[in-house]
This record gives structure tokens, C-alpha cells and sequence, in this order.
């Protein structure tokens, strides 16, 4: 029987786009194009990317920044929201004026500047809770 987490862990962050979500964190150590996730299952279809293969879709994506024209970009994580498929929330090392446009559209919490503990401690498939208009991020450990 799972139980719901406690988040008895809470970082500091910087808040970029507001809102509130959670779900499993996704942990990429490349760079992200949305408009290489097939939009109607989330699966990133990058030959050779980190996430291969995986879905982002409803996760709470932890990457280092996006990567791709601001036309494929900001298509690529509209699709994906139009077909319910976009990350539930991102915590990103490095914003670019795109994604961070696109995620205040799109209304999908968008926060960077996380302490190094975070990265320390996160890993695939944990809870994580984004409290992006607190300035914060929540998990167990």
C-alpha cells in the first residue's frame, strides 16, 4: 500500500513562472528540445538523448536548460500540453527567454536556483512537490 509523501525536505528556489504541481521527478543531464518528445505520448524520440524514450509527460523535469530555435521550442511544449502530455512542472539550471515565455502561456511553474543539495538528492521516479509562487521545492529523502 503506497503512502502520499511527507515532502519533509524543502529547498529554495527562484521563481520564473508560477503555479503549483507534482509528480515524479525525470532527471536529464542533456539539454532539452520539446519538439523532439512525440506529443501524443510525451516520449522524448532523440536518438542518443539521456531521456530516450522516456515521457515526460506529468513529471516534474529536472534539466539543464532547453536547446532548439524558439519556434520548435515553444511548438514542441505546446503540443505536448495540447495532448496532456507536458511536464507537470521544470526546475531548470539554465532559463532561456524561451521556455521561460512559454511556460508563463502555458502556465506550467517554472523555477531555477535550486542549492546544490537538491541536485544531490534527487533522483528518477522520486515525488517531488513544486511550490513555485513559495519559492520552493519539496521532497522526502
Amino acid at each position: 500500500m503506497n503512502s502520499a509523501p511527507n515532502y519533509n525536505v524543502s529547498r529554495a528556489c527562484h521563481t520564473i513562472a508560477p503555479g503549483e504541481a507534482e509528480g515524479p521527478a525525470l532527471v536529464s543531464a542533456d539539454d532539452i528540445c520539446f519538439y523532439l518528445c512525440d506529443p501524443s505520448t510525451g516520449q522524448v524520440i532523440e536518438e542518443g538523448h539521456a531521456l530516450y524514450g522516456l515521457s515526460v509527460a506529468n513529471k516534474v523535469l529536472v534539466f539543464p536548460g532547453g536547446k532548439g530555435s524558439s519556434v520548435v521550442q515553444t511548438d514542441g511544449l505546446y503540443q505536448l500540453a495540447l495532448h496532456h502530455n507536458a511536464p507537470a512542472a521544470l526546475v531548470i539550471e539554465n532559463p532561456d527567454t524561451v521556455l521561460v515565455a512559454s511556460c508563463i502561456i502555458l502556465e506550467i511553474p517554472l523555477v531555477d536556483r535550486v542549492d546544490a543539495a537538491f541536485y544531490q538528492d534527487v533522483h528518477a521516479g522520486m515525488p517531488l512537490k513544486v511550490e513555485a509562487n513559495q519559492g520552493r521545492i519539496r521532497y522526502d529523502i
